[in-house]
């Protein structure tokens, strides 16, 4: 399935209570989370009520992005699926740099690092987390064990919302990591719900290039496939 690239793919089954891991050492290294952080910059921003589940709009500022879909105004759910970076530095940014890592704590997020800075901590910087612990903090949200507002994780949840077929629905979020023009790093990370079961997953990639968020999502599709999870 990596053929070409490093990478490890973690699967937590919550039916079985079991793991699934391949790659063991990479899947407990920590590592930028890149746009896969995303999710708890939502989060966050629906907790302290810079948006809401239903007023979430942000207006483009005339900013001229090399990627088409962020030229435009967004809401959480088009800002998730287009990942664009402007929309999410803004909730950070209106959360401030010692709430928001106040928040990252609070959660036991990776190593909790925010000192790259409020808008890139993210981005192959200081903030680090490993597969494993992407799919413990995403089951935890998932199951709301952190006690945030039920409406919040529903909202962020359904903005994840990828696909929803007679098998069961796919949330997800992918990520991709940029250094010196290169990408070198990509995630994909979510869960899917079954009739009688959910399943977590995380997959990670990195090379000298051409590691992308998208070509991790493809190969976690292919392994979930061939696992009979999704079809």
């Amino acid at each position: 399935y990596f053929d070409g690239y490093q990478g490890c793919f973690v699967l937590f089954d919550t039916s079985a209570k079991s793991w699934q891991i391949y790659n063991e050492e990479a899947a407990q290294k920590r590592v930028s989370p890149d746009s896969t952080s995303k999710i708890y910059s939502a989060l966050f921003a629906l907790e302290n009520g810079t948006i809401t589940p239903t007023s979430n709009s942000m207006a483009w500022n005339g900013q001229h992005y090399p990627i088409a879909e962020w030229n435009t105004g967004q809401t959480l759910p088009t800002a998730f699926k287009n990942s664009v970076n402007w929309y999410f530095q803004s909730l950070d940014q209106a959360a401030g740099l010692e709430d928001l890592e106040a928040f990252y704590t609070s959660i036991h997020y990776g190593n909790k690092d925010l000192s790259g800075g409020i808008s890139s901590y993210w981005a192959e910087s200081s903030l680090k987390i490993s597969p494993v612990e992407q799919v413990e903090i995403f089951k935890r949200l998932y199951m709301n064990e952190f006690h945030f507002d039920t409406d919040h994780v529903q909202t962020v949840k359904n903005a994840l919302l990828l696909s929803a077929t007679s098998n069961g629905s796919l949330y997800g979020k992918t990520g991709t990591g940029k250094i010196n023009g290169e990408n070198i790093r990509g995630w994909f990370i979510g869960c899917i719900e079954t009739s009688d079961n959910t399943y977590f997953f995380a997959l990670n990639i990195s090379a000298a290039s051409n590691a992308t968020g998208s070509k991790a999502s493809d190969i976690a599709f292919h392994i979930l496939e061939d696992m009979g999870i999704w079809l």
